[in-house]
C-alpha cells in the first residue's frame, strides 16, 4: 500500500509496525525482508511516489546543505527524494568491500570493523539476490570474456578486479510495485521526517512534517535509513542540544568520509583496443562488469597506504555515434532536448558503424564504440580514513521547514594525494614495461593545489554514525542499535567504520537484510502471541 501523507488519513497506519525512515535501497531491503515475514512496516519517504530517472537530479528545497573544506557535491547532485532514493540515480554498480577493509590497520587510524567478516559474507549471497548481480568479483570472472584476458601487473602491488551492474536499475522504479503489493509494508510517501520521538530511553516513533502538518507516527522499533548526511543530521535534530542521541552521541556526524575521484594522468597506447577492448563496460549472458586495477593489501600495508583504484577513462568527441544517441534520447521519451544542428545527416551516416557496434556488444561482449577515443585518462578512487574533524553538524540556515540544514566539512589530507599519485606511478610503469602505453603528467600528479582543485567526491558518504563495540568510539553497537536507546537503529553507509574504495550499496544492503532479520526475530514472535498482525498466507 501507498499512502500520500499530504492527502491521505494517517491514522489507518498501524501504531506497532517497525518505523523505517528513507526508502533507498537500504530502507527498500529492510522493509521487504520484514515485510516478506509478515512483520508491519511503515516505511517513511520524504519525496514523491515516482522519480523519472531521466531527468537529472535537482537541488530541491530540502537539500540544502552549508560546506567547509572543499566543495561536496552530493547533498545537491548525488541525492534524489522519492521512492529508491539515491537508487533512482544509481547505474548500479555493486562490489564488496575487501576483507582487508574491515581488519585494524595499524596505518590507518580508527580502522577495523566490530564484525565478524564472514557475519558480513553470511548476507552477500541474499543481498547479491536482491540487486540481482552474480557475484564474482576477482580475476576468475575473466573466464566469462575468454580469449579477452586482463593485463599483468606486478602482483607484489596491483591486482586485477571486476565490479558488476544491477540488470535492472533505478531501484525505486524496480521496486515501487512489489511495495505496493505488500500486505505488510505500508509506504507513506511526501513525509519528512523531522526527528525521533523518545520516551525514557526508547524511540517511540518519529514526527513527520506533510501538507503543512506536524504528525506523530508511533511503532515498536525506528529505523533511520535516510543516508549518510540525513541519518546524523537527524539524529542532531531529535536532541534539544543538537548533537546527538545515545552514551556515543559525541560521534554523531564525525568521522565523515567519501571516495575522492581524481585524474591523474593522460595516457597515451600504442594500440587503443589493448585497453579499449578490456577496462571498459562488458557484457555478457545479459551481465555487465566493469575491469579495474586496485593496490594489493601487501603494498597497502608496506608503504601505509589507503586502499584504491584506478579506472581507465575513454573519452569520445563528438561523432555520428553520438549524434544516434540524442535521437534516440529524442524519440523515446521526455527530458533536455540535445538535438544539435545536423544530427538526423549525421545518424544515417552512422549505420555501418552502429551495425558493427551491436555485433561487438552483442556477439562479442565487447564495448558498443569500435572506435579510436580521443584521449584516455587514468582516474584513481581513494579511500578516505576516518577522521574527527570531517564531519557533518547542524548549520545556521534553515531549510523550507524552517528546521537547520546540514554543514557539511569534508576535505582531503595529504594521504589520498599520496596514495592516488603512488597507484597512478605503478600503473604507469607497468603500462611502459608491457609495451602498452606512455604516460603524460596532469597538473594533479606534480601540483598539490591542482590536485586539490581536481578532486571531487564520489557520492558515497560514509562514517557519520560509525559501527563500534564501545560507545566512546562510535554511535552504533554492531547490531546497529543506537548505543544507549532502545528500539532505534541506524543503517546504511553512515555505519562503516572505513569504506575502502568500493561501491557501498552491496555492502549496505547486506547490512539492511541483517538488521531486518534481527528485529524479525525480535518482532515477529511477540505480534503471533499477541495476534495483533495476520501474517500473509505462507508466512507462517
Amino acid at each position: 500500500m501507498i499512502i500520500d501523507a499530504e492527502r491521505d488519513r494517517l491514522d489507518v497506519l498501524p501504531h506497532d509496525a517497525v518505523v523505517v525512515v528513507g526508502a533507498g535501497p537500504a530502507g527498500i531491503a529492510v522493509s521487504r525482508r520484514l515485510g516478506e515475514a509478515g512483520v508491519p512496516v511503515v516505511l517513511l519517504e520524504s519525496g514523491p511516489d515516482t522519480v523519472d530517472p531521466r531527468f537529472p537530479v535537482e537541488d530541491g528545497p530540502l537539500d540544502r546543505a552549508e560546506t567547509a573544506g572543499s566543495r561536496y557535491r552530493y547533498p545537491t547532485e548525488g541525492r534524489a527524494r522519492g521512492i529508491g532514493g539515491a537508487g533512482q540515480t544509481w547505474r548500479g554498480q555493486c562490489l564488496p568491500l575487501d576483507r582487508s577493509d574491515l581488519a585494524v590497520r595499524p596505518w590507518v587510524p580508527g580502522s577495523g570493523w566490530p564484525l565478524d567478516p564472514a557475519e558480513l559474507d553470511r548476507h552477500r549471497p541474499a543481498a547479491e539476490a536482491f540487486l540481482d548481480v552474480a557475484g564474482g568479483y576477482d580475476e576468475t570472472r575473466w573466464a566469462d570474456f575468454a580469449p579477452l584476458r586482463p593485463l599483468n601487473w606486478d602482483p607484489e602491488r596491483l591486482r586485477n578486479f571486476l565490479t558488476e551492474y544491477c540488470r535492472e536499475v533505478p531501484l525505486g522504479s524496480r521496486d515501487r510495485d512489489r511495495l505496493a503489493a505488500s500486505r505488510a509494508v505500508r509506504v507513506v510517501v511526501n513525509a519528512t521526517v523531522t526527528r525521533a520521538t523518545l520516551v525514557d530511553g526508547r524511540a517511540t516513533g518519529v514526527r513527520i512534517a506533510a501538507g503543512g502538518r506536524r504528525v506523530e507516527i508511533t511503532g515498536r522499533e525506528v529505523v533511520l535509513a535516510a543516508g549518510g548526511i540525513e541519518n546524523a543530521r537527524l539524529l542532531q535534530l531529535s536532541d534539544p542540544n543538537g548533537v546527538g542521541l545515545g552514551t556515543g552521541r559525541a560521534h554523531t556526524g564525525r568521522h565523515l568520509q567519501d571516495h575522492p575521484i581524481v585524474r591523474t594522468v593522460r595516457i597515451d597506447p600504442v594500440d587503443h583496443r589493448v585497453l579499449r577492448d578490456r577496462y571498459v563496460e562488458l557484457r555478457r549472458r545479459g551481465r555487465r562488469v566493469f575491469p579495474k586495477i586496485a593496490l594489493t593489501a601487501a603494498a597497502q600495508e608496506r608503504e601505509g597506504l589507503l586502499n584504491a583504484c584506478a579506472v581507465f577513462e575513454h573519452v569520445y568527441s563528438d561523432s555520428p555515434l553520438d549524434a544516434v544517441h540524442r535521437l534516440r534520447a529524442e524519440l523515446t521519451g521526455p527530458g533536455p532536448r540535445t538535438l544539435r544542428p545536423g544530427d538526423l545527416v549525421r545518424g544515417v551516416a552512422a549505420v555501418p558503424a552502429l551495425a558493427r557496434g551491436l555485433y561487438r556488444q552483442r556477439v562479442r561482449g565487447v564495448p558498443f564504440r569500435g572506435d579510436a577515443p580521443s584521449g584516455v585518462f587514468l582516474q584513481v578512487w581513494v579511500e578516505q580514513a576516518p577522521r574527527a574533524d570531517r564531519r557533518v553538524t547542524l548549520g545556521a540556515r534553515r531549510d523550507a521547514l524552517g528546521l537547520p540544514v546540514a554543514r557539511i566539512d569534508w576535505f582531503c589530507a595529504d594521504e589520498e594525494l599520496h596514495t592516488s599519485r603512488l597507484l597512478t606511478r605503478w600503473v604507469a610503469e607497468d603500462l611502459r614495461a608491457a609495451g602498452v602505453a606512455t604516460t603524460r603528467d596532469l597538473p594533479a600528479m606534480t601540483d598539490d593545489d591542482a590536485w586539490r582543485g581536481t578532486v571531487r567526491d564520489g557520492f558515497h558518504p560514509a562514517g557519520t554514525t560509525r559501527m563500534s563495540r564501545d560507545p566512546h568510539d562510535g554511535v552504533v553497537d554492531p547490531e546497529l542499535a543506537v548505543h544507549g536507546v532502545s528500539g532505534l537503529s541506524v543503517v546504511g553507509g553512515s555505519v562503516f567504520p572505513t569504506s575502502g574504495f568500493a561501491n557501498p550499496t552491496l555492502t549496505i544492503v547486506q547490512l539492511a537484510l541483517r538488521l531486518a532479520d534481527r528485529l524479525r526475530d525480535r518482532t515477529r514472535p511477540d505480534l503471533e502471541v499477541r495476534g495483533r498482525t495476520r501474517l500473509p498466507d505462507g508466512a507462517r
